[in-house]
């Protein structure tokens, strides 16, 4: 018996150092080659692709800057929530987006300010593809054949939404949204819920200021007929972003001051793209008249955006245009319209 267990003990030990020195002795024999690393990019992980695009002109002139922006209206549900406190009784908002490809999209907003309540918005956005012509491959003689006398489907999305914005103290404020999201392509549709949550914060010094903005925060959700029809993932991430940005006056800062010239710096961090960087200024006269001009980092079309405004005020009511210009390269030039409407 004794025999026995001694082999066994003396194999099994022999085991264990074939198993330490096999892979010792194969890496002094055999010299791998270096494999080079593989770049990797996070485009295209992620749907509700819409919630990307500019919602108001005045972001989008500024490289479409979310972070501290001033003197916001009720548009500022589509960038940061927290700068909703800037409303100081009733302001109405509506945007109008020629997008490529004859893309059409629209937002809207409205925002109320309780007082000691806080501020409440209402938000909607609807974007639509247009028809496009339908067309399908199908078993033939030769293989397989295309069939383009179909008719015609079209694609969208839609966005309905609640905001709320409290002041905390003086010189710290914050918001948040909760939204309805609707996408269809003919008859295949999908919905989640998505959310929004903002910061602003005046430092004291002195007219610095910084902003944190998450957007579209949601689970993963099914389309519903996708994988079916067209071989697409089941399961769609929301296309999640965190901005991180300051605001700094370097001329005036005050409604009283005639020449304003305000500077922007912000970093984003989507979770379908490489991270990005936002510059901007802005330039206003009397609080009348704007000039606005900035630039958008490591993107593949979009670089410089344009844009200007007009804030007038009759009657204790306040109205504003604003025009942004947004040059997409290979995919020619585009223009947004916001107009608004305050008391």
């Amino acid at each position: 018996m004794i025999k026995y267990k001694t082999h066994a003990v003396m194999t099994i030990v022999a085991l264990v150092l074939c198993v330490n020195l096999i892979p010792v002795s194969a890496q002094e024999a055999i010299e791998y080659p270096e494999i080079p690393a593989v770049d990797f990019s996070r485009v295209a992980r992620s749907g509700w692709q819409f919630l990307h695009l500019p919602t108001t002109a005045r972001n989008a002139a500024m490289a479409n800057i979310k972070c501290g922006l001033v003197n916001n209206d009720a548009m500022a549900v589509f960038a940061n929530p927290a700068d909703l406190v800037d409303v100081e009784n009733i302001d109405i908002g509506f945007s109008k987006f020629n997008y490529i490809a004859d893309i059409s999209y629209m937002t809207a907003a409205v925002a109320k300010n309780f007082d000691q309540w806080g501020v409440f918005g209402i938000q909607f956005a609807s974007l639509n593809s247009g028809d496009m012509i339908r067309t399908e491959n199908r078993p033939g003689a030769f293989g397989n054949e295309r069939y383009t006398n179909l008719g015609t489907f079209d694609a969208g999305d839609l966005l309905v939404g609640l905001s709320y914005a409290r002041s905390i103290t003086d010189r710290f404020s914050i918001g948040g949204t909760v939204n309805y999201i609707e996408e269809t392509l003919d008859d295949v549709k999908a919905s989640n819920i998505g959310f929004d949550f903002g910061l602003y914060f005046k430092t004291g010094f002195n007219s610095l200021r910084f902003a944190i903005v998450g957007r579209n925060l949601g689970a993963d959700q099914r389309f519903g007929g996708f994988n079916e029809l067209y071989g697409l993932p089941i399961e769609v991430r929301m296309p999640l972003e965190l901005f991180m940005g300051v605001g700094y006056d370097f001329i005036g800062g005050t409604e009283e001051d005639m020449h304003n010239l305000s500077g922007y710096l912000e970093a984003s961090h989507p979770n379908d793209e490489d991270e990005r960087v936002h510059a901007a200024l802005e330039y206003d006269l009397n609080n009348m008249f704007f000039l606005r001009g900035g630039y958008r980092f490591n993107y593949d079309e979009i670089g410089a955006t344009f844009g200007g405004g007009i804030n007038l005020q009759m009657a204790g009511y306040k109205v504003r245009v604003d025009y942004a210009y947004l040059d997409y390269g290979r995919l020619d030039a585009t223009h947004l319209f916001t107009f608004g409407f305050g008391m």
